[in-house]
């Protein structure tokens, strides 16, 4: 479980009811389904707000310095722009900050306090010099700059499969017949005129659903950018 920060709440406030969800009895409990912040799953898909914390080697890390110096930069949660949540991740605590379509993620040290003096380093990867752009946008967001929001991207033909393989899934789940599901994705034009019993538009509508049957059976974690630890089962369709 994440905890959303509210204001008036210090970091220590925040710190001592943040927890993981790793505990036995935990709804998502890692590795099982590679989710590291436990939720609800019987949330709304709208509601739900899973959360994979990937490897510490590639966020800025947050940590206390001693500075005497007034002019030195102070830390402030309220001051970094996007909507924030707050979680364990070991003895440090991870912070994402959501922007628009923009994901922010950065490592706090456990000793980092409201208000006092701290530093941010980067992790020494080979892949640094790709990192730069992304380190110095977070850097800035944590003295109160707004990252630049890209504009919006053109819809992929990868990305149109992923949506509608969920939306089958969701339509076959709720019961509805193959034919219902052409429908919903493609129109009552395209069905009226193509649909036939081995004809394409069938076709598609079953490989959305094996497609989307390979999310269910661990493809989602791809999705994700968790990687696999153990080999796919026969059968299983890739998501590419």
């Amino acid at each position: 479980m994440t905890t959303q920060a509210s204001h008036g709440s210090t970091c220590a406030d925040i710190r001592a009811t943040a927890w993981t969800g790793r505990a036995a009895g935990g709804w998502c409990p890692s590795p099982a389904g590679g989710c590291d912040v436990a939720e609800d799953p019987g949330l709304d898909g709208r509601s739900a707000r899973p959360l994979w914390l990937s490897s510490q080697d590639g966020l800025l890390q947050v940590r206390a310095a001693y500075a005497p110096d007034a002019a030195a930069h102070r830390f402030d949660l309220w001051r970094i722009p996007g909507r924030k949540r707050l979680a364990l991740d070991g003895s440090d605590l991870s912070l994402t900050a959501d922007l628009s379509a923009r994901r922010m993620r950065l490592s706090l040290s456990g000793t980092v306090a409201d208000g006092a003096a701290y530093v941010s380093a980067v992790p020494l990867t080979p892949r640094l010099r790709g990192q730069l752009d992304a380190f110095h946008a977070q850097a800035q967001a944590l003295e109160g700059h707004a990252p630049r929001v890209d504009p919006a991207r053109a819809v992929t033909r990868a990305a149109l499969l992923h949506l509608r393989a969920l939306q089958a899934l969701d339509a076959a789940q709720a019961g509805a017949s193959h034919r219902d599901i052409a429908q919903a994705l493609f129109g009552l034009e395209a069905v009226v005129l193509r649909w036939h019993e081995d004809g394409e538009l069938r076709a598609q509508v079953r490989h959305l659903l094996r497609r989307a049957q390979g999310y269910v059976t661990g493809g989602y974690l791809a999705l994700a950018g968790v990687p696999h630890t153990t080999a796919d089962h026969p059968g299983d369709e890739r998501v590419r």
